[in-house]
């Protein structure tokens, strides 16, 4: 398998900090350089590891585009800035692949547009935990049996959205597999990371299906299966559910 050149857009922000630190440790990718404004000029190594090693992060995802040459852009930043990526990166021939939540529903729209025009996946995923794209599946799996179902989400108080893209995104689901009441309950409190808990009842019984990340590195295994896999494939993929047969 050949290298994916990789840039990583949001390195120095909670998540992507760990996201990104943990990636660069896995293998069949490199990661070429980093995309943060406020971090611009600082040595990547240095930022994710302690230990300075020649990679730069730029203040503009256009201008490390144009000069790193990457096959994928990583983006883990705000809603606002991975819209523009993502129309940035599919402009300049590079495939994105997007764990930022709370994207537009025209910016989508304007990212598939392009990703046909110009023959290049992208991938705009709300969550990049291998565990949390096998609850929902289980979850999809379990729902026909039983009479209802509702969802529960926990993250801590800096959370944005509300509720979270993954809770919305199989909420979307259930509800295109003929669930019709999904309610979704947030929870927004300190100590809490990311958790989702899927609970379906019936007569006499009930199925309580949980995950809790308690450490955002848990989502490099999954980023690194996209950005992988979006090298042979097409489209505008927004879960990682297609992306799971890589695992082996």
């Amino acid at each position: 398998m050949a290298t994916v050149r990789v840039v990583f857009a949001g390195p120095s922000g909670r998540t992507g900090r760990a996201t990104g630190a943990a990636l660069d440790l896995l293998p069949d990718l490199e990661i070429v350089g980093g995309v943060a404004p406020s971090a611009a000029g600082r040595d990547l190594g240095a930022l994710w590891h302690g230990r300075p090693d020649g990679r730069s992060v730029y203040g503009d995802v256009q201008a490390a585009l144009a000069e790193l040459r990457p096959d994928v852009l990583v983006d883990f930043t705000v809603a606002h800035a991975a819209e523009g990526s993502l129309k940035t990166a599919l402009l300049a021939g590079v495939r994105p692949v997007i764990g930022t939540t709370g994207l537009g529903d025209a910016a989508l729209r304007e990212a598939e547009a392009l990703s046909k025009q110009f023959g290049l996946s992208a991938a705009v995923i709300a969550n990049f935990s291998v565990v949390s794209a096998l609850l929902t599946e289980f979850a999809l799996r379990a729902a026909p049996h039983f009479d209802g179902v509702e969802l529960i989400e926990m993250h801590g108080p800096h959370k944005l959205d509300k509720p979270s893209g993954t809770a919305r995104r199989l909420q979307a689901r259930l509800r295109a597999e003929g669930q019709d009441e999904v309610p979704v309950h947030s929870v927004r409190l300190e100590g809490f990371v990311a958790h989702q808990e899927v609970l379906l009842g019936r007569t006499g019984e009930t199925l309580s299906l949980r995950h809790d990340a308690l450490d955002r590195s848990c989502y490099a295994a999954g980023v690194r299966l996209v950005a992988l896999g979006i090298m042979e494939r097409q489209g505008l993929f927004r879960d990682l559910a297609p992306f799971l047969d890589m695992l082996g």
